[in-house]
């Protein structure tokens, strides 16, 4: 018989069921020779205890920290930076929907966010997968992940709704709904189209302007509906882990619980990763005011956060964190441990962990805890910048950005890449 070439998009347009399929190099788009480049974004929003997350030494012969001492399996795979921050941020916890933008003072009257790290990444990704953007959170709260126009993408909180989005496929009268929407919101769009070049006859230089960035977004509006439908009629691969529920034993039936909280979110991006069904993901986890159910922990991890330098409050944070940060250890081992082409899922993944507070118990924003793993860098080491006049986090973004396929130079408030890394 003969051979026929086969791709993984004709692959999945012609199978009737589809187990969980992870990039295969015989599946692979004419112009994917390689595993593709993914990007996940990890936010905590208390930050973490910096003498026991820092190391005391740069280089490669740091001594482990203590919170690093789990992750000592993962040396080789991780870079851990000190000294880093977006400068002239301020705005307490409203510092949060700037971590992966870098917009100024969010506190202030008129503000107005920019774009995020990962809209940017998702924007080069295009139609790819199925999902460009998954953004996520433990639960309902103010979004990391905002468009060139700094309107804020609300998170996706519900793990069952997740699961179903990338893994249960819809009856006919479901999918045939979701075409009409798509279509109908296509008919919009062009009837938008026709009134502009009427519009524009009469109006101003600078009004035509506004106009020429206004269809653009509609351009882009475009294309992604085109592409949704498109993606509507292929079948969606299947898990053979089961869905998951919000109801006890849930973590999410308990609202204090955010480890476990973060435990389901980051196993449910291991299977979006290993499925291909986006490449780009931010996580939200958001603290809570409640006591969480730790043993040991007897206050709120908010005010656990404000300790004061309290040493009996110190303490307790540490078992809340420790606990957080062997969450993030088991994320990056089971990525560590999926075979991906000639290498891993973790080698074709970068992983930023960290947080938009430094000193959560003053809320200060520099000299935060940055963590950045996979993705083929140049790991095993701590780059240590000046804590007085931090590295701008933005120069991280833009190395992101570059190892991601990117040709940029900057992003946000940074200029240039971190030197080392590659």
């Amino acid at each position: 018989m003969q051979n026929k070439v086969i791709n993984r998009r004709r692959f999945l347009e012609s199978s009737s069921v589809v187990l969980a399929l992870p990039w295969l190099e015989s599946l692979a788009l004419a112009n994917e020779t390689a595993p593709p480049k993914r990007m996940v974004n990890i936010c905590t929003s208390f930050g973490l205890y910096g003498p026991s997350f820092f190391p005391e030494k740069s280089g490669k012969d740091y001594e482990t920290s203590e919170y690093l001492k789990s992750f000592e399996d993962l040396r080789q795979h991780f870079t851990v930076f000190s000294g880093i921050s977006h400068p002239e941020i301020g705005g307490d916890h409203a510092s949060e929907s700037c971590f992966l933008t870098s917009a100024k003072h969010p506190t202030k009257g008129g503000f107005r966010n920019t774009v995020s790290l990962d809209y940017v990444a998702a924007k080069h990704v295009g139609g790819a997968t199925r999902f460009p953007l998954l953004s996520l959170s433990t639960l309902e709260a103010s979004p990391l992940t905002h468009t060139p126009s700094g309107a804020g993408v609300p998170a996706l909180s519900r793990p069952s709704d997740i699961f179903a989005r990338m893994f249960l496929a819809g009856n006919k009268n479901e999918v045939q709904k979701e075409l009409d929407r798509l279509k109908h919101g296509q008919s919009v769009l062009d009837r938008m189209g026709d009134r502009f070049i009427e519009l524009k006859k009469s109006l101003s230089q600078s009004d035509q302007q506004q106009i020429a960035d206004y269809t653009e977004a509609v351009r882009d509006m475009e294309k992604q509906l085109k592409a949704d439908e498109a993606w509507v009629n292929r079948p969606k691969p299947k898990m053979d882990e089961p869905q998951p529920s919000e109801q006890y034993p849930s973590p999410f039936a308990d609202r204090s619980d955010s480890i476990g909280r973060a435990k389901v979110m980051l196993n449910l991006i291991r299977l979006a990763l290993k499925s291909d069904s986006t490449r780009v993901i931010s996580l939200f986890i958001r603290g809570m005011d409640e006591k969480p159910p730790i043993p040991g922990v007897t206050e709120g991890h908010h005010g656990l956060s404000h300790h004061g330098r309290n040493p009996a409050k110190i303490e307790q944070l540490k078992i809340v964190e420790r606990l957080e940060i062997q969450v993030f250890h088991d994320f990056l081992a089971s990525l560590r441990d999926t075979k991906e082409g000639a290498g891993t899922l973790l080698d074709n993944t970068q992983v930023l962990i960290g947080s938009n507070l430094g000193d959560a118990s003053g809320h200060g924003t520099s000299n935060l805890p940055i963590l950045l793993a996979g993705g083929g860098f140049k790991h095993g080491q701590h780059i240590a910048g000046d804590t007085k006049n931090n590295t701008p986090l933005g120069k991280l973004f833009v190395s992101m950005l570059q190892r991601f396929g990117m040709e940029t130079n900057s992003f946000g408030s940074g200029t240039g890449t971190i030197t080392g890394l590659v």
